[in-house]
């Protein structure tokens, strides 16, 4: 049996347009571009989520900050005889609301404040695991090639420029200056 080079491609031809047709009539195509379309929806729509979530966990933790300052304002007025502590309450404030008084509820006493302190310590560690899984979620975002599409790039920016890049440890968190949390903040 003798097969031509020219009848094995006109075979291919013919089954190349009749899959083609096929694709047409069932949608196929059209399926592709809505897969497309949605799976970057969907990925605008976690970039949107990360986004508010890094915010609200930057707002967290410049709150922790000012917290973290009044309690050790009120350690330091307690080792010098207590004559302090109502006015050091009532001026930690954050967004003018009495954050260390809320906070540390109606007791005052040394047990309680160490109590919180600890407690502060633990809600800023939660907070930076947070931020480090969303960084990651991010990065991994990053590096698919989802992140290449133009539509998502002014998002990747703006989250870009919300993750410090520069943060390994609680410490160095837990200790912000003024001129950070103000940049937290906005």
């Amino acid at each position: 049996m003798k097969v031509s080079i020219d009848a094995i491609l006109q075979s291919a031809q013919q089954l190349k347009s009749t899959i083609n047709v096929d694709e047409h009539k069932s949608g196929n195509k059209n399926k592709v571009t809505g897969d497309k379309i949605s799976i970057e929806h969907r990925m605008m729509a976690r970039l949107d989520e990360i986004h508010n979530q890094i915010k609200d966990i930057q707002t967290s933790l410049s709150r922790y900050q000012v917290i973290d300052d009044g309690i050790r304002m009120l350690l330091d007025d307690k080792t010098q005889g207590g004559t302090n502590t109502q006015n050091i309450i009532n001026a930690t404030l954050y967004n003018n609301r009495p954050v260390l008084k809320e906070f540390l509820g109606d007791s005052y006493d040394e047990n309680t404040i160490a109590h919180k302190k600890d407690q502060l310590k633990n809600l800023v560690t939660d907070s930076v695991t947070s931020l480090q899984r969303l960084e990651v979620e991010f990065e991994n975002i990053i590096a698919s090639d989802l992140a290449r599409n133009i539509v998502l790039k002014d998002k990747i920016d703006e989250i870009n420029a919300l993750i410090p890049r520069n943060l390994k440890n609680v410490q160095h968190l837990h200790n912000l200056d003024a001129e950070t949390v103000k940049r937290l903040i906005q």
